[in-house]
């Protein structure tokens, strides 16, 4: 690396006088995507008790390099030395063994799981052996200022509480060799600088760091030794106190940047195109202010200020009062959402549709632009899109790639994109460069000033003061809700953006303190309605009133002969709905729960006979389990290695187990052994005995499912794969396991199914697929996964299977059971889903 001029340094930390033998080396490391080449003969040593700062554009390869030292994801090529011994291959379970922890950029934070499940799944369990685990997890929370309750669920943590988060999990371990992927990118001030003093006294006890930033300024305040990564390869390593910001960049880019910022406005009074007026909403009060044509106006302030929630409410997303001008027509929030063009923070959650390609995410709210006569021109759309990739410089190994495939800083570029090719009446960007490199920062910023130049609003809402004071004609700061100061022309400057926040900000909450909500989840119905137990007080209840109401109508309705019959039907039912369960769990499906029971029922009637020996009757329900068993094995793995959909990897088994059960009997026949049947519908007043075991399994299940790194691990698959994948959660095995556990829950139900009827008959068994489900969401397990509950299954199944059985004692037609099951799962997801989505709305 050639040194242009040396940088003063305002940093006086001792630096180490000799090396010592690395802590991490990495040798000629290559990593390719098909032909697309993401890493090329990398090779870097990481010493211990040093900051190695890794910089490079989005798409430079710092994201891959440190999947690869984490084991995520396996080089083509290279080796990987840890304490001077070779290690192939790693992976994250060996990673964290070897004292490896990172912190990724997108927090692997699963969102379906508490606070304190999402620190037990990602770390080592001795760490919480010496003590009481919530204190363990409080204290780990505690260390960077991150005050939640443990028991709030993670998809209510905002963005900069989530990467606090993840910080926590990275440094609870201690470890050898830290990974640091853009820490500070969504943090606050006081936030950024206690993680400094973190990463300092972990690298004075001997930790290797290795800290990836965009942010030069960063460099200076925490690094001793930097590299550069551009296009995938190696550009150069230097102590930092050698190298200039002029150097870095140039390695950075490949170009000289002359100049970070295009020029500002020149009119002194421009006439103003989009004017707010005593604006009030969710967290701000009486904002007002105006953008001039060819303007650019920032929104600054302490993040949690009020700040995103103008946002949103400019973007149409949040209602307010006051007044909002758009070339002075006044505009309702309904009519903002049109007009506008929304880049939000956080792109994962809010700007990407994550399972639709490059292309489509630029595109998808601008296709009537593409069309013809009411028919999509993909020429016309080909041609835009690559237009404006090419304006942005998108990095994409093709237009048609997975959004996902791409780094960080080219999905911001993708979001940008769709904002420009909408041609909206406005643009409102939250934090439109968080987490992008300086290049891209370029591009953006250019593209911004264009489309003001244009005649359209821009107003930009950005942590960054000097961003701020670079690219803004017009800086409003915020402080508790209110405008506190607008800054305008030349008195915009980053020491008085940070000045007039700071001053202004004496009791604004940080970046780790409590949301309302959050603090509202720690109980109260709140807390109950986002339970996943949520369901189990309302079905009960509903099964008792409706229990009573039958009995008006028909006094034999509460005979113990029909409460016994009702619980002997809900326990075949209970027990395929409990696999069902799993399934959707993991974010899947079984469509073959019916017939695999009729199929098993089928198995038994060849065995469970009368006259027969006590082995050959055992030897019949071994196999019912072990036919369960491969059929789980089989739906798992068509699912996780020939990458079948649930649906269609079930469905396939649906069809298959059903023509089965005719190949082995093409009718009723083998009937089932008397004293076997006495035994599985032996009862305890009118309580059936094997109902009592299946309320035992449930219990048991959810003590597995809340206290279990099983069933965290399984919560995990279905909350967000990736991220379980990230935290070395082995998810085909997961997956599997889970299939096989649903197949034999179901070949537990089977044998009731079998005690009820008698004989092995292979067209039973079909209805229960769609009852399992049935019950299912009447119990509230979520159908997108991550979240669900046993115990509101049972209760489910108990309630449906009570409905059906109503209807006999209230005189209706068959036709009125499907009626009324179809009904009951409408109004449970409705209930459900409102309850929710109201004990979740920001108060």
């Amino acid at each position: 690396m050639t040194v242009m001029e040396e940088m003063p340094r305002t940093d006086t930390r001792p630096r180490p006088v000799a090396a010592p033998a690395p802590a991490l080396r990495l040798s000629g490391v290559s990593k390719y995507f098909a032909s697309v080449a993401a890493l090329v003969d990398v090779s870097v040593d990481i010493f211990p008790g040093e900051v190695h700062a890794v910089l490079g554009e989005n798409g430079a390869g710092k994201s891959t390099l440190m999947n690869i030292i984490s084991g995520v994801l396996q080089p083509n090529t290279g080796t990987i030395h840890v304490a001077g011994e070779a290690v192939s291959p790693m992976t994250p379970a060996k990673s964290t063994a070897l004292g490896v922890s990172i912190a990724y950029q997108h927090p692997a934070v699963l969102n379906d799981l508490t606070v304190l499940e999402n620190l037990r799944v990602a770390l080592p369990g001795h760490i919480f052996a010496s003590g009481n685990t919530s204190d363990i997890a409080r204290a780990m929370l505690d260390a960077v200022g991150l005050r939640v309750p443990l028991k709030a669920r993670a998809a209510d943590l905002t963005v900069p509480q989530s990467h606090l988060l993840e910080i926590a999990k990275a440094l609870a371990v201690q470890p050898r060799i830290l990974i640091m992927d853009e820490p500070t990118a969504a943090l606050d001030q006081d936030a950024t600088e206690m993680l400094f003093a973190r990463i300092r006294a972990l690298a004075a006890q001997g930790t290797a760091v290795i800290y990836i930033t965009h942010r030069m300024a960063e460099l200076r305040q925490i690094a001793d030794r930097v590299t550069v990564l551009r296009d995938g390869r190696m550009r150069g390593t230097a102590l930092a106190q050698d190298v200039t910001d002029q150097d870095l960049l140039d390695m950075i880019v490949g170009r000289s940047l002359v100049s970070a910022f295009p020029p500002k406005a020149t009119a002194a009074a421009p006439a103003v195109n989009f004017a707010v007026s005593g604006l009030t909403g969710q967290n701000f009060t009486d904002v007002s202010f105006d953008v001039g044509r060819g303007q650019i106006i920032g929104i600054a302030g302490v993040d949690g200020n009020g700040q995103a929630e103008l946002m949103r409410a400019l973007a149409g997303l949040l209602p307010f009062e006051g007044q909002v001008l758009v070339d002075d027509a006044p505009q309702t929030a309904d009519s903002l959402s049109r007009t506008a063009a929304y880049m939000p923070a956080d792109r994962h959650g809010e700007g990407l549709a994550t399972d639709l390609t490059v292309r489509e995410n630029a595109t998808f709210t601008a296709l009537d632009r593409f069309a013809i006569g009411g028919v999509l021109s993909r020429h016309r759309e080909l041609s835009e899109v690559n237009d404006i990739f090419g304006q942005l410089a998108v990095k994409t190994p093709g237009l048609d790639a997975k959004v996902l495939s791409l780094s960080g800083g080219n999905q911001q570029k993708i979001v940008m994109a769709r904002a420009l090719l909408s041609q909206p009446g406005y643009i409102v960007a939250d934090q439109p460069t968080q987490g992008v490199d300086v290049g891209a920062r370029f591009e953006i910023y250019r593209i911004l000033r264009e489309v003001s130049a244009s005649g359209t609003p821009v107003i930009i809402n950005s942590s960054d003061a000097a961003e701020l004071e670079g690219l803004c004609d017009k800086v409003v700061v915020m402080s508790r809700g209110r405008v506190t100061q607008v800054l305008v022309g030349a008195a915009i400057t980053e020491e008085r953006i940070v000045g007039a926040a700071v001053q202004a900000e004496a009791h604004a909450p940080q970046v780790g303190a409590p949301t309302r909500k959050v603090e509202k989840a720690r109980g109260g119905w709140r807390h109950l309605v986002q339970s996943d137990n949520a369901t189990a007080i309302p079905l009960a209840a509903v099964i008792v009133l409706l229990g009573f109401y039958v009995y008006g109508q028909n006094a034999n309705y509460l005979s113990f002969f029909n409460i016994s019959n009702i619980l002997l039907l809900a326990t075949a039912l209970g027990f395929i709905a409990m696999g069902q369960t799993i399934a959707l769990l993991m974010g899947g499906i079984d469509l073959s729960v019916g017939p695999l029971a009729g199929f098993l029922v089928v198995v038994g009637s060849f065995f469970i006979n009368d006259g027969q020996s006590g082995a050959v009757i055992a030897m019949g329900f071994f196999a019912m389990f072990a036919c369960a068993a491969v059929v789980g094995s089989i739906n798992g793995s068509l699912m996780r290695f020939a990458n079948f959909t649930p649906i269609a990897a079930t469905l396939a088994m649906y069809i298959g187990l059903q023509g089965m059960s005719f190949v082995l009997r093409d009718g009723p026949g083998g009937y089932i052994n008397f004293t076997i049947m006495d035994w599985l519908t032996w009862k305890l007043g009118p309580i059936p005995v094997a109902f009592i075991v299946l309320i035992g399994f449930a219990l048991l299940g959810e003590v597995l499912l809340r206290r279990a790194r099983g069933g965290w691990h399984l919560r995990a698959v279905g909350s967000e794969e990736g991220a379980a994948r990230r935290l070395g959660v082995r998810v085909d095995r997961v997956f599997i396991m889970g299939y096989i556990a649903v197949s034999l829950l179901t070949a537990c139900g089977a044998i009731m199914l079998m005690a009820q009827i008698g004989v092995g008959d292979p067209a039973q068994g079909i209805t229960y697929t769609l009852s399992s489900i049935t019950a299912v969401v009447l119990g509230g397990t979520s159908l997108r996964g991550g979240r669900g509950t046993f115990i509101g299954t049972i209760l489910g199944a108990v309630l449906l299977t009570e409905v059906l059985n109503a209807v006999s004692f209230l005189g209706l037609s068959q036709a009125y059971q499907y009626f009324f099951q179809g009904a009951l799962i409408v109004v449970a997801a409705l209930i459900y889903a409102t309850a929710r989505s109201r004990a979740e709305a920001p108060t």
